[in-house]
């Protein structure tokens, strides 16, 4: 009987950890790969790709900086969008700490997290979360990212370990 217990536990043991999601964020530092990760609520998010009018591709995310206003930003697609825009952009920490007006808002550094279920915003005057570039330029970015976001009513989501790895090719679609 105790053989059997110990089999069956094994084996229960042994399906579950086969079964396993692997939540690894392989989203590594190497430069240039256009890359682009996060967790949201402690579940890995990678954004996917769309498909274009004439059925093209769509990248999962775009880019942009403007050199004379120190501007970035970045958008992903998939089962959410995100928008994290960078006002007076340095190598080094930026503070996340405004509330974005909408997606296409460039003048406040801020996140927004949403699909058609959610809305989650930075809040205005608080250090909601940091944007850290290792390497910037109007051809690559390199960084990581965290930030606590709020809906409406108030209810946190945590948007941790982002990375992102941008080049040139990802820059627009």
């Amino acid at each position: 009987m105790k053989q059997l217990f110990l089999k069956t536990t094994l084996l229960l043991f042994a399906i579950t950890f086969y079964n396993c999601e692997d939540n690894t964020n392989l989203n590594n530092d190497s430069v240039g790969n256009d890359t682009f990760s996060c967790y949201i609520n402690g579940k890995l998010y990678t954004p996917s790709a769309g498909t274009g009018i004439g059925g093209g591709d769509i990248r999962p995310f775009s880019w942009t900086f403007e050199p004379d206003k120190k501007v970035f930003s970045i958008y992903t697609r998939g089962e959410y969008r995100i928008r994290i825009t960078s006002v007076n952009t340095i190598i080094g920490n930026n503070i996340l700490n405004e509330e974005l007006g909408d997606t296409f808002d460039f003048s406040h550094s801020g996140m927004i997290v949403q699909n058609s279920l959610i809305f989650y915003n930075t809040k205005n005057n608080q250090n909601n979360g940091t944007i850290t570039f290792t390497e910037f330029s109007e051809t690559t970015a390199i960084g990581t990212f965290d930030c606590t976001l709020y809906n409406d009513n108030g209810d946190e989501l945590k948007v941790t370990d982002g990375k992102f790895n941008l080049s040139l090719d990802s820059r627009t679609n």
